[in-house]
């Protein structure tokens, strides 16, 4: 029986509700015992093709069409500012300092779970209502449940730059708060006591609070689990 498949060269040509889809089926899978069925299920999301069928694909072409799919995952997004989904131009905010408290609040309690990932995005990501060369401007955020539904055909390696991104911002923003505050307490060797009361009443140092937003960030970006057949 022949098969044909539709292989992704890169995660642009995979939408974010594929990878959900995929994280979802798996999520009570052991990645030894169950591998095979893990890949079964990589393939079926990524490829479009009907569970039953992936069995039917000769081994020497799984094995070429997973390392096809590692790689694209292995590559290196970046920020992507504007995208065109379902024929419209959809743009990132333009200035992050003018994001208002709802989005703010909205973003942070989506962006942790892929489930929710596409809600972050609708919330990061809006229709351009004016623009200018390189100059745009965004529709104001109404939540809306169908729009959400409708970020998953977004693809997955903007989804993937947008979080990289939000990373590097973090980790300069954790380092520029450290050195603001070593420098207050170098100018004002009194206030240390008061700083550490502070980071201890708040439950966060500066340290924990890098190392936690690293975890998310390696726990949102970590790749599929890919198995040899021969594994």
């Amino acid at each position: 029986m022949e098969v044909k498949l539709i292989v992704p060269d890169s995660l642009a040509e995979v939408t974010l509700g594929q990878y959900q889809d995929y994280l979802e089926a798996t999520k009570d899978m052991d990645e030894t015992e169950d591998a095979h069925e893990m890949n079964k299920k990589l393939i079926e999301a990524f490829c479009g093709i009907e569970h039953d069928l992936v069995d039917s694909i000769p081994i020497k072409d799984i094995e070429k069409l997973l390392e096809a799919l590692r790689m694209a995952f292995e590559r290196d997004y970046e920020l992507t500012t504007r995208f065109d989904l379902l024929d419209v131009d959809m743009g990132f905010i333009p200035k992050l300092d003018d994001m208002s408290l709802g989005e703010y609040i909205d973003c942070e309690n989506y962006i942790g779970e892929w489930q929710d990932m596409h809600k972050a995005m609708a919330v990061l990501y809006r229709p351009v209502n004016f623009k200018s060369k390189d100059k745009y401007t965004i529709a104001p955020y109404k939540p809306s449940e169908d729009i959400q539904e409708l970020m998953k055909d977004m693809p997955l390696s903007v989804v993937m730059g947008s979080m990289v991104f939000f990373y590097r911002l973090g980790m300069e923003l954790s380092k520029a708060t450290l050195n603001y505050i070593q420098n207050q307490l170098e100018k004002n060797p009194d206030t240390t006591s008061q700083v550490k009361m502070a980071l201890e009443k708040s439950g966060v140092g500066i340290n924990q609070f890098i190392h936690s937003l690293k975890e998310m960030s390696e726990g949102l970006t970590k790749l599929p689990s890919f198995h040899s057949i021969n594994a």
